[in-house]
């Protein structure tokens, strides 16, 4: 259901080499699906001009997630005006209404952006039509008062859901939504619905501005890349399994970094306990592993491998769980510790798979989960 017209940049499905693909997790089965009566979407008969007098009184707004606006070059931007000069039947918007008469688009980006660019702010030129040659080189202070006419009048379909739809709900429409084309990341997605102050401190948790995201940074030796929100993911990961715990844990994985991202609470002491959990814990693994923090490794002189989150998963909230007493213990004993864990990869065919296939299954999620705690527990006492 995105919108015909959009498309990426030429990097923004660029694959990072640098962390581990998770596979084997297309099927696996969720137990509690949302319940369909809590839908609340209402369909809306509008116009162009409607909707350029919203963006003009700002009652239009673009949240953070959202791919770059702008993305479309001059040309599909003046294609799309001129499908509307043509009165051509245009796709469906999505808008999101978190509160009232304030509506954040969820599908529509660029078509959004298009109009507030050439109609209100007025910022490019028509180029490249394909019907409407003569029209070419124009503004819209240039266009006839017909074919402003025609733009203002062109009918739309607004999808709104509304105001006190539930957050997992709204998950659930924005994935179905978001299916074909360009995905957004599960990531951007999360973003999307759970702005505010849950979104700024995962931000703070992976900043290079602040003390715990530098050590995420040194810790993962600067391979996680914020393009697609990586990082804000790895964030969310660490989140969910440290206020919930991995025992709560119930397929699928993108629904779990959900509910625990919602827990996050707005309390700044309750905030800054789960900072400075996680800076610990990326320093402890830094002063462990160095630059070979959460990656997989059967022998001790393999090449480096990719950064693997189950691995980074169930150490990092591991690490984030003891006191410095366990930790100065760990720390005098890691090289056997490093030593235990390697052997575990090496021989125990179901760890190594909890870390490298069907990884959130909820088996694996306690079997990965399990064992690190187990190492933890043999190296601390």
């Amino acid at each position: 259901m995105n919108e015909e017209f959009d498309f990426p940049d030429n990097d923004i499905d660029e694959k990072n080499d640098d962390i581990e693909l998770e596979t084997g997790n297309d099927n696996i089965e969720i137990k509690e699906p949302f319940d369909p009566n809590s839908i609340n979407i209402k369909i809306i008969p509008f116009t162009v001009g409607q909707l350029i007098d919203k963006i003009e009184y700002e009652e239009i707004r673009v949240p953070e997630y959202q791919r770059k606006a702008g993305l479309w070059d001059l040309k599909k931007k003046s294609r799309f005006i001129e499908s509307l000069i043509l009165r051509l039947p245009i796709p469906l918007f999505y808008f999101d209404e978190r509160e009232l008469n304030l509506w954040w688009v969820v599908d529509g980006l660029q078509r959004v952006t298009t109009i507030r660019e050439f109609v209100v702010e007025k910022k490019f030129k028509l180029k490249y039509l394909e019907f409407l040659k003569d029209l070419d080189d124009c503004d819209w202070t240039q266009l006839e008062r017909n074919y402003q006419r025609n733009i203002n009048q062109s009918q739309i379909t607004i999808n709104l859901i509304q105001k006190g739809t539930p957050e997992k709900v709204k998950h659930n429409i924005f994935r179905r939504i978001n299916q074909g084309g360009i995905e957004l990341s599960p990531q951007e997605l999360r973003t999307a619905l759970l702005w505010g102050h849950r979104t700024t401190l995962l931000k703070q948790m992976v900043s290079n501005k602040t003390e715990a995201g530098t050590a995420f940074l040194k810790a993962t030796d600067y391979k996680v890349k914020t393009d697609r929100q990586e990082d804000l993911d790895f964030a969310s990961r660490f989140v969910a399994f440290f206020l919930l715990g991995f025992e709560k844990y119930e397929p699928d994985m993108d629904n779990f970094l959900t509910d625990g991202t919602l827990q996050i609470p707005e309390d700044e002491n309750s905030q800054n306990d789960i900072i400075e959990a996680f800076k610990s814990s990326m320093e402890m693994s830094f002063a462990i592993f160095n630059d070979d923090s959460f990656r997989k490794r059967t022998n001790k002189d393999d090449l480096r491998k990719p950064i693997n989150k189950p691995l980074f998963e169930a150490l990092s909230v591991g690490f984030a769980r003891l006191d410095k007493h366990k930790k100065d213990k760990l720390l005098s004993n890691k090289e056997a510790f490093k030593s235990d864990l390697i052997q575990k990869q090496k021989n125990d065919e179901a760890f190594w798979r909890s870390l490298s296939t069907g990884t959130a299954t909820r088996d694996s999620v306690k079997k990965r989960n399990e064992v690190i705690l187990e190492l933890l527990i043999k190296h601390t006492i």
